[in-house]
C-alpha cells in the first residue's frame, strides 16, 4: 500500500496528477467550495482569542494536496481579519515535490502576507515554543495499513505476492504484535471476518505531539470508533480502491494508478492522544460539527449566497459528508475556558 501511494513520482500521491475533485477520481470536502476552510478559519480565529491573541502562531496542514484548503483559510482570513495574516507562519508537510510546486504556486498570492514554510516530512517540522494549530483533511485514511483475516480459528495477515502477471493474496500467521492489536480492540472471531490495522497511526500522534507544546490538532476524516468500526456486521473491513469516482474491484490491480483508504480507527487516536497529553473534545460527525461552527455565517446579514448555500448542504448531507466524515479536535495546555464552537452547542 505504502508503495503503490507514495513510491517516488510513480507513486498514486507522488506524481502530481489531479486525484481529488471532479477531474480526479474522488470528492473530498475541500471540493464543492471554500466554505470547509472559511468554518476552519473561524476555529482558527477562536484558538487565536483563548490564547489572548499572541503575537505568533504556526498553522500547519499536511497532506494538503495542490494546496486549494489552505488557500480558502488564508482567503477567509485576509477579508475578515487581515490582522492575524501577519502573525502567521504557514507550514505544509509534502514529501512529493511536484505536489509541494503545485502548492507553492496556488499560494503565491499569499507569499507577501505571510512567512510560508514547506516541509518533506513531518519529523524535518521545527518544534515550536510558539502554539500551533495543525489541521489535516482525509489525511490519515491513506496512512497504509496491515490487513488482517480470522479463518478454521485463528488469525492471519493477508500480504501480497505475485502469480504469473498478476498480484494476488497470501495469508501468513498472524505476528504476536498483530495479535496483541487485535486483542486490544476485541476483533471479533468470525469465519472469514477481514479488517484492518494502521500501524502508522500512533508513531504519527507521538511525533506530531513532541512538535506542539501548545496547540490544536484538528482532524477530519471518514472513519469510526473502535466499536464500530470492528463490529461484527462490518465484516469485509473497510479497505477500499478508487477510480474515476467508483469503488474498483481490485485493490491490487494498478498500483500507483488508482486510490487506497480504509477507515480511520479514531478511538485510537483518542486513546494514544490522551497518553500524551491531549484533550479530546467531542467527536461528531459534519451534520453535528459543521452547522455549530457555521452559525456566524448563516446570521449573516446579507445572507449565505445560494452557491455557499449549496456548499454547505454537501457538507453536512448524510448522503454527501455529513455522516460518513467525523471532526475531532484534540488540544494541548490550552485555557480551560477554551470551548470551540464546532464542539459546543
Amino acid at each position: 500500500m505504502e508503495i503503490a501511494l507514495y513510491q517516488p513520482k510513480i507513486g498514486y500521491y507522488s506524481s502530481g496528477k489531479t486525484r481529488t475533485g471532479r477531474q480526479g477520481d474522488f470528492l473530498t470536502p475541500v471540493s464543492p467550495g471554500p466554505l470547509l476552510g472559511q468554518l476552519i478559519a473561524l476555529q482558527f480565529m477562536e484558538f487565536h482569542q483563548a490564547l489572548k491573541s499572541p503575537s505568533t502562531i504556526h498553522i500547519v496542514e499536511q497532506g494538503a494536496d495542490r494546496g486549494h484548503l489552505a488557500h480558502d483559510i488564508l482567503t477567509a482570513l485576509s477579508q475578515h481579519h487581515s490582522d492575524l495574516i501577519r502573525i502567521l507562519h504557514l507550514h505544509l508537510i509534502e514529501p512529493s515535490p511536484s505536489l509541494a510546486k503545485q502548492q507553492q504556486t496556488h499560494l503565491e498570492p499569499f507569499r507577501s502576507s505571510l512567512s510560508l514554510h514547506w516541509h518533506t516530512d513531518l519529523s524535518s517540522l521545527p518544534p515550536s515554543s510558539h502554539p500551533i494549530f495543525f489541521y489535516s483533511c482525509e489525511l490519515i485514511d491513506s496512512f497504509p495499513v496491515r490487513l488482517i483475516r480470522f479463518s478454521s480459528g485463528q488469525w492471519y495477515e493477508r500480504f501480497v505476492t505475485q502469480i504469473a502477471n498478476h498480484f494476488d493474496w497470501i495469508d501468513q500467521p498472524a505476528s504476536t504484535e498483530l495479535l496483541n492489536e487485535i486483542n486490544r480492540w476485541s476483533i471479533p472471531t468470525i469465519e472469514g471476518f477481514t479488517t484492518e490495522i494502521r500501524p502508522g497511526a500512533s508513531p504519527w500522534l507521538k511525533l506530531l505531539s513532541e512538535k506542539i507544546q501548545q496547540g490544536a490538532i484538528l482532524t477530519l476524516d471518514y472513519g469510526l470508533p473502535a466499536h464500530e468500526l470492528y463490529h461484527p456486521s462490518r465484516f469485509a473491513g473497510t479497505l477500499r480502491a478508487l477510480r474515476q469516482h467508483s469503488l474498483s474491484a481490485n485493490p491490487l490491480s494498478d498500483p500507483g494508478h488508482q486510490d487506497l483508504t480504509a477507515h480511520v480507527n479514531f478511538t485510537e487516536l483518542i486513546e494514544e492522544g490522551k497518553k500524551l497529553g491531549f484533550h479530546s473534545h467531542d467527536l461528531l460527525p459534519f451534520m453535528t460539527a459543521l452547522p455549530r461552527q457555521a452559525t456566524p455565517l448563516l446570521r449573516d446579514n446579507p445572507p449565505m449566497s445560494e452557491k455557499s448555500a449549496r456548499n454547505f448542504q454537501h457538507l453536512v448531507h448524510p448522503s454527501f459528508f455529513g455522516q460518513s466524515h467525523l471532526a475531532l479536535l484534540q488540544t494541548k495546555n490550552l485555557p480551560d475556558s477554551y470551548r470551540p464552537a464546532m464542539f459546543f452547542s
